[in-house]
């Protein structure tokens, strides 16, 4: 099977990245090098694991182009059917809000 890939753009660092799957996933989070890296099956560094629950958050640790990558490699080929999203930091989003009496 085929690696789900989702070029998530230009991510500020604490941003959190929503991973909601039907099966269990390899969910690798990689930066545009790292990402390249993999394509070609180099050594590369990435962030996750394997979601074993239907719902896997992940963390932005820096600015960057970020991609995520989900496959299903060494676990049961099941249909991932995934829904991606990225949410800023909710602590950074309040305290910008916050109104002091």
């Amino acid at each position: 099977m085929e690696a789900n890939v989702f070029d998530l753009g230009k991510v500020r660092r604490d941003a959190v990245v929503t991973i909601r799957l039907d099966a269990m996933a390899n969910v690798r989070l990689l930066t545009k090098v790292n990402f390249q890296a993999y394509q070609r099956r180099q050594y590369y560094r990435m962030h996750g694991g394997v979601a074993t629950a239907p719902m896997f958050k992940i963390h932005i640790p820096a600015n960057a182009h970020w991609f995520l990558v989900l496959d299903v490699e060494g676990l049961e080929n099941l249909p991932l059917r995934p829904r991606v999203s990225v949410e800023p930091d909710a602590a950074v989003t309040s305290r910008g809000r916050t109104r002091l009496r």
